[in-house]
Parts: structure tokens; C-alpha cells; sequence
């Protein structure tokens, strides 16, 4: 076989590459000793899946967790290169700092004694885009949209992260197979990707090396691979959208270097053939690829924003299921908060710090208003405008019910926002295959807001006043419940499931539109710390509390003091932290370690990587107390951080749960997990996806219990009466004064390998 350097298709024969004019190159392919080879005592190579000019690609499992990856391995002849290594890593290292639904993800990288250079990333079944485009005929211009709008959202996002990826094309994206649900479009291949700062370009990029693919490569980038910038990638979404609709690539030369030239002359032909019949994706397509980067769109939310507008898109973060065999809108997109300024250009841009700033002092001012304010006013004020007041069906229609979620997913708290969207998805894919709730669709608006509150804001008046959402269900934390609570209870919008225990979402009395399903983090310290005194055996003394500077770790903090204030203890307890989205321990370490004769237990109110690397630096100095975290932290995303760590930072790390163990017998976790293996085949159950989907059953359940059409003010009178038995060993009850459906803590306990353990919490 043989291979296109340009392309990356490969053929069984022939000289030259048949679409770029590239020579074709030999694959070469790595020695059968490879497999079954395990890597950081950790991945056991399976198969080759995949080669190419500098790497091959192997199908491996991750031991402990019994899960495919993918293996990327750089070929011996690259490796002996040095500047071909240090871009593999390069590649590692930017991926590591990007997490996005539509990026592949890196799970893992580095090297073995002898010299072998690998990255473990997730592993994908599928086909690339280039191989999805029938040739010559190209894709119906509302399925063209579904995968570039996707590519839009995975690339923004490396954007946001600083990084340009500069070889965007048909080949590198991929078309991931998901069995039970819509296929989902992942960027691929960061090999040549910078970041925009361009440290690492000197010393990686030779002077006249051509950097990207001929067709789609950016003006401005053939000529100084460092003067690629955001606008080059659009201009390669533009050239990818032009293969979609048509079937070919916008530039044809029998040579890369007639092709170069060609783009650096004039735009692409849009007037003939099938965009000649479509002038208004025609005009996307010649404004995403202005030969001027200045005249392009100026950023990957605007270009999405004008296909959309372009296609007659649906809204890009809904998802469609497939309606009779062509899927209308993309499966989920998860986008950056608020909408462009229409026809953006850089005049426009200063307004976009103003109108945060402006977004923000609205809502601090309306937040400081409902605290002060009595009960009643916070539990009935209403907005003239709010489409409850005015008597208009919010968030439903004849076929479909919408409701949103903001949530991290990308940063250190990105496995919690993905778990939750999952479970969720779990219940309402299965609901809707079954014709829906009173005859409409459920689906969910998932926004990412990184954990931090500042997006939450931007998301949420999006979700409530732009798209007019039903509900919101399953956001993530308590920093940003702090901001997203007001703004909900002003619209009148119930407030279902969050992912937090704080007590500011379990007032007294209670709001009249928030609902919680699970216990709170006063009861989850109390069940920690009766733990630690009557198990354990340990004094009062003994416990400090390892906390994020915020108010979920306020929370967990308050929680444990409460706790040992009701068994008489009133001295004040060693608190330690880390500032919120960091990893900024090195005081904490130290706080810690000077009180390391006197410390034999630490309670965690912290997020996974922050928890898995205090636990790291504490046992590599010699300092081991038990590890105890609040169920916030996300149990399997720390179990995957401390196994990569070794064994001995796994073991005996204790979480309470506020659901039972996902591989519980009960029938309600049974069923979970029926659902979640028949839509969500590639994911492991968990207790984050678990508590999603069991938050989404009480928001289905009572949905059920509405008339017909449904509203907000009727949902919240069902769910203020529920009574369910899902099946999980406690039933979930709401009333007039309790909006806590349940007060259920479980205890687990890791083990060397990562897996958790059913612990007996009581006394």
C-alpha cells in the first residue's frame, strides 16, 4: 500500500495522488512485536489500526478499566529525527490542554526505555469526512452544515484554548460511529498545530517548510507557516464546507505547487455547478475563504451562526435524532455562551468585554436584590416579558420540548458536565424512541461554561431569554448555582437536579422553582466525619479539610465544622485549598505538611485533579492520611487520574456518593444501565452519569403528571407533590417544604486497581 503525504488516503497502486498531484509514499508499518506489548504497565497493545508518514496507530485497552484507546506510536525512521519528536510531543501537550465533544480526546503520552515515543488517545470507530462524501456529488446542504457546524465547535474551541490547528481537512476529521445514537464529528491530527503565542515555532518550523494541505491551506500561511491565525482554520472550514457540498476539493491542479498558486490568485469558482444553485452557502463559503484574512468571518461561532442562517438550520446545541434517514441538525454542539454580533467585524470587537461586563453587574445587582428581598418576592416575582407572564407556551412545541443545562465541558471540571449530559441523554433518548412525553421529544441544550460563573451568566440568558428553555436541568456546581439561581427565579423557570450539595439550592423556605435530587454536602461531611470518629477512631483534631477557594468549597468546609460542632467539638479545623480551574496546591502541601504529626485524615471539597495531585504530593513525602472527597469530584475521573499515578495513590481513597454503586443490583441502576449500554455503547457506567439520569427521571416523571400542553408553573406544582420509587433502595420525595428528593449517602472505597468498593459508612 501507499500513501498520499498531502491527503492522507491511501492507494494500492499508482505513482501519484489522484486528487492533490502529491508523489504517493510507502506505508510503512511497525513489527509484529509491538502487539501485545504493554505500555506503562498500562495499555496492552491489540492491533494496528492505522500508518502513515510518521506514525502508526494501534486499537490497545487500558487494563484497569477494561476500555479501547487508541495508541499513537511515531515510526523508528521519525524518531530518529529530533525535531520530529519534540512535534509529537508538541501535539500531546496541545491536545492535553484542550477537552471538547468534538476533539478527540488524550488520555495519555510519553516514552518507553527504548526510545519508542507514544500518546494515548481516545479511541474512535467511524470513517474520516473525506471518506462520508460521495465524489462529485457531495452532501445535501442541511447535512453539510450538521458535520461543519460540528467542526466549528471543536475547532472554536481549540481556539479559545490559543491554539491554531493549520492542517484542517476532510481527512482529519473523523466521523465517529456511536451505536444507538447520531454519529459524532471529531477533529483530528494537532501535529502541526501552534499556539498563538508561537514559542515552540522557531525551534519546530524550518523557514521555508510549507506547513498544511494544498486546497486548504490559508493564503497567509503559504507564505510563513507563523503568520497562521484563527482566520487561517476558517478559511480551511471554508474550503472543507465547499468539499461537502460539491464533492471536490474548491482548487484542481495536477501539481501542489499549481494548486498553491491558484489559491493565492483567487478565491475559489462558486458560481457554477451545485453551488451556482446555492448562492447563499456560496456566499458563506467565498467570505470564509477571502484570500484577505481581515474580509473572513471572525470566528468559527460567526461562520456557524452564518451557515446556519445560510441552510435554514435548526439551533446548532439542540440535537435531532435522524427523521427518515438524513439528520437535520447536529447530534449535540456544544458552543461557546451568547450569541455574535451580526456580520462581526474587528470594529465590533470591543463590545464584547462591555456587554460582559454590563451581563454580569445585571446579574450580581439581581442577585443581591432576591437575597434581600423576602420569600415571597423571590418565589413569585416575575419578568413583564417572560413568556410564562404573557401566556405563551415557553420552550414547547407541537413535537418537542426543550430544556438547557450549563455545564463544564472543557477545563478540570469537564468529566462532571459530560457525565451528567450523559445519564441525561441516557433517559431522554430512550423516552423520546417511545413517542415522547404527551407527544413531544425531549431534548437538552448543553452549554459549556468551563466552570467558571462568568459563562454561566452568558449561558443562562441565553438558555432563558434567547432560546426560552422549559427548564434547567443538571447544571454543574455551586460557584456557578451562585449566578444561575436568580436569573431563573426571575424568569420563573424551574430549576431541576443540579450537581451540588450547597445549601444556598436548599433555602428555608425552600424556592418555589428549585428542586434537588440529591443529598447535600452538609449530609455527606456529617456521614465522612461519623465515619472517621466512630470506624475510624480518629479525634476531632485529627481531620483537615482540603477545600476549593469558592463557595462549593465553603460549603464542604462549613459542612465538616457543622458536623463535629454537633458532637461538641468547636475548635477551629486546618483548612488548606487551591484557587478554582487551577492546580495551585503548593500551599496547601505545606499546610498540611507542617501539621503532618497531627493530620490522619483529609475531607476534599475539590474537583478530581486537584484532589488526585494533593494525594500525589502528599504520599511521594512520605505524609499518607486518609483521603476522604465529597462526591463532587467526580469518583471515576479521579479513579482514572490516580491510576495513571500508580497503585499506591489509588488505594483506600474513600468518596461518599449520593447514588448507589453503578454496579449495583437494584433495578433501578440495572435499568440505567440497559439504557445507557444501548445509546451510549463506548461509555463505562458511573456514578456522575447515574445521578444525571436519576435526576432526569424526576424531571420526566413529573413532565408526565402535567396536562397537556405542559407548562413551567405545572411542572413545578407536579414535582412539588412526587413520589417515586426508582428502584435505587430509597424512594425520592418532594413536598410542600422539602426539595431534597433524597438524603441517601453511600460510601465507596478505592482499591489499588481503581475500582470502587461499597463502604459501610455507619457507625
Amino acid at each position: 500500500m501507499k500513501y498520499c503525504p498531502l491527503c492522507g488516503k491511501e492507494y494500492p497502486e499508482g505513482n501519484v495522488c489522484p486528487g492533490d498531484g502529491a508523489v504517493l509514499v510507502l506505508t510503512q508499518q511497525e513489527p509484529d512485536p509491538l502487539i501485545g506489548m504493554v505500555l506503562k504497565e498500562t495499555y496492552r497493545i491489540e492491533e494496528q489500526i492505522g500508518a502513515g508518514g510518521m506514525g502508526a496507530v494501534f486499537r490497545a485497552v487500558q487494563t484497569p478499566l477494561g476500555r479501547d484507546v487508541a495508541v499513537k506510536v511515531l515510526l523508528t525512521s521519525a524518531q530518529s529525527t529530533p525535531s520530529m519528536i519534540s512535534r509529537f510531543f508538541q501535539e500531546a501537550r496541545l491536545l492535553s490542554k484542550l477537552s471538547h465533544p468534538n476533539v478527540v480526546g488524550i488520555f495519555d503520552f510519553g516514552n518507553t526505555e527504548t526510545g519508542m515515543v507514544f500518546m494515548v488517545m481516545e479511541y474512535l470507530t467511524g470513517r474520516t469526512l473525506g471518506a462520508l462524501v460521495p465524489e462529485g456529488k457531495g452532501l445535501p446542504p442541511e447535512e453539510a452544515a450538521r458535520w461543519l457546524l460540528q467542526a466549528c465547535a471543536g475547532v472554536g474551541a481549540a481556539h479559545r484554548c490559543g491554539l491554531v490547528h493549520r492542517d484542517l481537512k476532510p481527512e482529519n476529521l473523523f466521523v465517529a460511529s456511536s451505536r444507538g445514537g447520531p454519529d459524532t464529528l471529531k477533529v483530528l491530527d494537532f501535529g502541526i498545530a501552534r499556539t498563538l503565542e508561537g514559542a515552540d515555532e522557531t525551534r519546530l518550523t524550518q523557514a521555508d517548510l510549507l506547513m498544511g494541505t494544498p486546497g486548504f491551506i490559508a493564503p497567509e500561511q503559504i507564505e510563513s507557516a507563523a503568520e497562521a491565525g484563527p482566520q487561517s482554520d476558517i478559511y480551511a472550514l471554508g474550503a472543507i464546507l465547499y468539499f461537502l457540498v460539491t464533492g471536490h476539493r474548491p482548487y484542481q491542479g495536477l501539481t501542489p505547487h499549481s494548486i498553491l498558486v491558484k489559491q493565492m490568485q483567487s478565491p475559489p469558482p462558486v458560481d457554477t455547478g451545485l453551488l451556482g444553485r446555492q448562492p447563499q452557502v456560496a456566499a458563506v463559503i467565498s467570505k470564509a475563504m477571502a484570500i484577505d484574512p481581515g474580509q473572513r468571518f471572525t470566528s468559527t461561532d460567526e461562520l456557524a451562526r452564518a451557515l446556519e442562517k445560510a441552510v435554514g438550520a435548526p439551533e446548532t446545541a439542540v440535537p435531532a435524532e435522524p427523521s427518515g434517514g438524513k439528520v437535520l441538525a447536529p447530534t449535540l454542539l456544544v458552543t461557546e455562551a451568547g450569541k455574535p454580533v451580526a456580520g462581526g467585524g474587528s470594529s465590533r470587537r470591543w463590545m464584547w468585554p462591555l456587554v460582559g461586563i454590563l451581563a454580569l453587574g445585571l446579574v450580581v445587582a439581581a442577585f443581591f436584590w432576591w437575597r434581600s428581598g423576602d420569600p415571597d418576592r423571590r418565589a413569585t416575582s416575575t419578568s413583564a416579558s417572560s413568556p410564562a407572564a404573557a401566556g405563551e407556551l415557553r420552550g414547547v412545541t407541537d413535537s418537542r420540548i426543550t430544556v438547557g443545562m450549563s455545564a463544564a465541558f472543557s477545563g478540570p471540571a469537564k468529566e462532571l458536565g459530560r457525565g451528567m449530559q450523559t445519564g441525561i441523554e441516557a433517559l431522554f433518548r430512550e423516552i423520546n424512541q417511545e413517542g415522547g412525553v404527551h407527544g413531544r421529544e425531549i431534548h437538552l441544550v448543553a452549554l459549556d461554561d468551563a466552570y467558571e460563573p462568568n459563562r454561566t451568566v452568558a449561558n443562562m440568558i441565553d438558555l432563558l431569554r434567547e432560546r426560552e428553555v422549559f427548564a434547567i436541568l443538571g447544571n454543574v456546581g455551586t460557584p456557578t448555582a451562585e449566578v444561575a439561581v436568580p436569573l431563573a427565579l426571575e424568569e420563573q423557570v424551574p430549576f431541576i437536579g443540579a450537581f451540588s450539595g450547597a445549601d444556598l439550592l436548599r433555602r428555608d423556605p425552600p424556592d418555589s422553582y428549585v428542586f434537588n435530587y440529591r443529598a447535600s454536602y452538609r449530609e455527606e461531611t456529617a456521614a465522612l466525619v461519623d465515619y472517621f470518629l466512630d470506624r475510624r477512631g480518629l479525634e476531632p483534631s485529627e481531620i483537615a479539610v482540603f477545600a476549593q477557594d469558592d463557595g462549593y468549597g465553603d460549603a464542604g468546609y462549613d459542612g465538616v465544622r457543622a458536623a463535629l460542632a454537633a458532637r461538641g467539638y468547636e475548635e477551629p479545623v486546618l483548612r488548606v485549598g487551591y484557587r478554582r480551574n487551577t492546580l495551585e496546591i503548593d500551599g496547601a502541601v505545606e499546610g498540611i505538611r507542617r501539621q503532618r504529626a497531627q493530620v490522619a485524615a483529609v475531607i476534599m471539597a475539590a474537583t478530581y485533579r486537584p484532589a488526585a495531585e494533593l494525594i500525589r504530593r502528599l504520599v511521594d513525602d512520605g505524609v499518607e492520611p486518609v483521603f476522604a472527597s465529597l462526591s463532587f469530584v467526580g469518583s471515576r475521573a479521579l479513579a482514572e487520574e490516580l491510576v495513571e499515578l500508580g497503585p499506591r495513590y489509588a488505594e483506600g481513597v474513600i468518596v461518599s456518593q449520593v447514588v448507589p454503586h453503578p454496579d449495583s443490583a437494584a433495578p433501578g441502576v440495572v435499568r440505567y444501565r440497559e439504557l445507557l449500554a444501548r445509546h451510549f455503547p463506548a461509555e463505562q457506567p458511573g456514578f456522575v452519569s447515574l445521578e444525571g439520569y436519576l435526576a432526569a427521571q424526576l424531571f420526566v416523571e413529573a413532565l408526565r403528571r402535567t396536562l397537556d400542553p405542559p407548562t413551567p408553573e405545572a411542572l413545578v406544582a407536579a414535582l412539588g407533590g412526587l413520589q417515586v420509587d426508582p428502584g435505587i433502595g430509597t424512594e425520592l420525595v418532594f413536598g410542600p417544604d422539602r426539595r431534597q428528593a433524597s438524603t441517601m449517602v453511600w460510601g465507596t472505597r478505592l482499591d489499588a486497581s481503581g475500582s470502587y468498593l461499597e463502604l459501610d459508612l455507619e457507625p
